[in-house]
């Protein structure tokens, strides 16, 4: 979900606390979600390959994934801001691009299996997570693949530390449109009330529930409705709720995570293609033509009868096509 889109359902959810609803349905409301969460906080088994690893940033502790040679070109994974989301996204891609790079599928900070303290989420704080566990993890320059949001993280990790990566893969980025570089008092106020014991845990109960998030997924994630299975639905529902998920999500939903984009992306000077998914209905891909005019360097790959997972609608393509580009990025490099 866009953060404007949410901020629309929390307009509508105030005006029914407003119109009688009242703050004892809405604290009974809670508390039916909340036994519905400890009854499923765990994920069902997802089948996602790669060990699991442990790393130590700040006080906090990142959930990651890795498998693949250790000697192998690296690939850092990047994954979107979305509720419940994780290095789940990459299960489809993971193993076929281990036979030949080293693969590295970090939960952000907020997200996934790794710490979600109650913090002030900002596009800072994950820059500067990423580009440490590039320098202390991964240890040497490397492939980035990230979609949305976690793109335009990558964009200004490459753009201030060309350093250390290699290749830029960008699946369907945001942050082409915003033009303010932090939130305002009107997002101030509203990233306050998410934070409300009642209300903010309201709002992010409808927002997470199971109905919203395979409604969501439907209508903005997958082209191929098939692909939104119970199981899929039961991940998400699991992994927006662990504890502590509604922090990052509050964040994001007020703006707080924005990453403009623009100058950024004009500046990199590493290898970049951007894949879009053609029938994205929450991201046109008539924005990628707004990057292609600032970075002519940078090459556009689109997907038709996809949305935003293209990485999982045709996982069989958008692996050949890594095997191939990233491998003639290095070779080119070299």
């Amino acid at each position: 979900m866009s953060e404007k889109r949410g901020r629309k359902w929390w307009t509508g959810w105030k005006g029914i606390v407003a119109g009688g609803a009242g703050l004892a349905t809405l604290v009974t409301f809670n508390a039916i979600a909340k036994r519905r969460r400890h009854r499923t906080s765990d994920p069902p088994e997802e089948g996602c390959p790669g060990e699991i690893q442990s790393y130590r940033w700040e006080q906090w502790n990142i959930i990651y994934r890795t498998a693949g040679p250790a000697s192998a070109q690296p690939i850092l994974f990047i994954h979107a801001i979305l509720a419940g989301s994780s290095s789940y996204m990459w299960r489809r891609n993971i193993a076929p691009l281990a036979d030949r790079f080293r693969i590295y599928a970090p939960d952000l900070l907020g997200f996934g299996f790794s710490d979600k303290p109650a913090v002030a989420y900002t596009a800072e704080l994950y820059v500067e997570q990423l580009t440490s566990f590039i320098r202390d993890v991964i240890k040497r320059p490397t492939h980035i693949v990230a979609s949305s949001l976690g793109a335009a993280f990558a964009v200004r990790l490459a753009a201030e530390r060309p350093d250390l990566v290699d290749s830029l893969v960008l699946i369907s980025p945001t942050g082409m449109t915003n033009t303010h570089g932090q939130p305002g008092t009107a997002s101030a106020s509203f990233y306050g009330l998410l934070h409300s014991p009642i209300l903010g845990a309201s709002f992010y109960n409808v927002i997470a529930s199971e109905r919203s998030l395979r409604d969501y997924a439907r209508r903005y994630l997958y082209y191929d409705r098939n692909s939104v299975t119970p199981q899929l639905v039961a991940h998400y529902y699991a992994m927006s709720h662990q504890s502590g998920a509604q922090h990052a999500m509050a964040a994001f939903f007020s703006g707080s995570l924005s990453c403009d984009m623009h100058s950024n992306f004009a500046r990199l000077s590493r290898p970049v293609t951007i894949i879009w998914g053609r029938e994205d209905r929450n991201n046109s891909a008539e924005n990628a033509r707004l990057l292609l005019a600032l970075n002519p360097r940078a090459r556009l790959v689109i997907f038709d009868r996809c949305r935003m997972m293209v990485q999982e609608e045709q996982a069989e393509r958008f692996n050949s096509l890594l095997h191939t580009t990233l491998t003639e990025k290095r070779s080119a490099a070299a």
